[in-house]
């Protein structure tokens, strides 16, 4: 298998390309994202590249490449230039904390999210059910991992740990201690793509580490204090493994701030609500006050606990808030082209 190939190549990139380009250019796949430049892995080895002039003023920020995108690129020797930024599979994004309504991407192209949490830390249902939601938008297929299973655990932890493995089939391992390693090693298929994702200090660049079977990438420890990890892992990085897969490592994240989803439901983080609201009365059913809600029916009756319902409630008024939010800066943004067209065809000069 070509280094293309274990890169992720694939017919959907190779049919976006024209003869020229193919005969002219170098395909490659963008590892590591910079503030003036890129690093591309080829065919070859890997190359550091810059944008194009007509890309670089061009293109909207989350148009430009990031970690995973495919990229053509002019080679100078030293410098490659990217000419071209191929169609995206899919993005994995969230929404951007602060006040403004903003889509922050993640890592492009992904196969598969390995959402890790860890024991010393705490294992968060309410997390993981966001982070599922987020994943679903983004057509993105998760893997859930709970790291430092080799610490001691309460009862309430154990509870917690039993549901997600039950319902989510997550995987136990201690990657200090190798214990279950090879039940996501297993899960790794050459060729696809795999991103990280997780608090600081739950372990991602450890268990990274256990499946290069090497010690690459720098990890740290938790604060006794605060039981948050120090950010280790500072930017967006793509590797190959050397059995097979790509993997991404990424900084650590809180939370994900949800976007809008891409289908008609994105709430399969939720265990059973989705199949039950298939079963409601009215195909439209909000789940707040309807007769024959399925959803209220199970909550009444102690099937669905209060916290999950009133997560996927929260979770619904989030991405009903960023869509309505984009709508509004889309139609803002046709009144400003409009304007800038009449007062073009009015004679208007700056």
């Amino acid at each position: 298998m070509n280094t293309l190939n274990k890169l992720g190549w694939s017919h959907f990139f190779e049919s976006s390309l024209s003869f020229e380009e193919k005969q002219n250019m170098t395909i490659g796949r963008v590892s590591t994202v910079n503030k003036s430049n890129c690093i591309v892995i080829h065919e070859n080895g890997s190359k550091t590249c810059e944008l194009a002039g007509n890309l670089m003023f061009g293109l909207d920020e989350n148009e430009k490449p990031k970690t995973g995108d495919w990229v053509l690129f002019l080679d100078y020797g030293d410098l490659g230039i990217i000419s071209k930024v191929l169609p995206r599979y899919n993005c994995l994004s969230r929404q951007k904390s602060g006040k403004e309504i903003v889509e922050q991407i993640i890592a492009i192209n992904i196969d598969y999210a390995v959402i890790v949490q860890c024991l010393e830390i705490g294992l968060n249902l309410r997390r993981l059910e966001r982070t599922l939601v987020q994943l679903q938008n983004c057509n993105i297929e998760p893997i859930v991992l709970i790291n430092k299973t080799d610490l001691p655990i309460d009862d309430e932890q154990q509870e917690i740990m039993n549901f997600m493995i039950d319902t989510y089939q997550a995987i136990p391992i201690s990657a200090s201690h190798g214990s279950n390693l090879n039940l996501l090693k297993d899960k790794i298929i050459t060729g696809k793509s795999y991103v990280f994702i997780g608090a600081s200090g739950v372990g991602k660049s450890s268990i990274i580490n256990s499946l290069q079977e090497g010690n690459d990438l720098k990890t740290g420890t938790i604060s006794q204090s605060t039981m948050k990890g120090a950010h280790t892992t500072t930017s967006r990085e793509l590797y190959i493994l050397q059995n097979g897969g790509v993997v991404i490592d990424t900084p650590g994240t809180r939370e994900f701030g949800l976007t809008a989803p891409n289908s008609e439901s994105g709430l399969s983080g939720f265990h059973g609500i989705d199949e039950l609201a298939k079963g409601c009365k009215f195909h439209n059913c909000t789940h707040t006050n309807e007769k024959g809600c399925k959803v209220l029916k199970a909550v009444k009756t102690g099937d669905i606990s209060e916290d999950e319902y009133e997560n996927f409630m929260r979770l619904n008024r989030e991405m009903e808030h960023y869509e309505s939010s984009l709508q509004d800066r889309k139609q803002k943004g046709k009144k400003l082209s409009k304007i800038i067209k009449n007062m073009k065809k009015s004679g208007y000069k700056s």
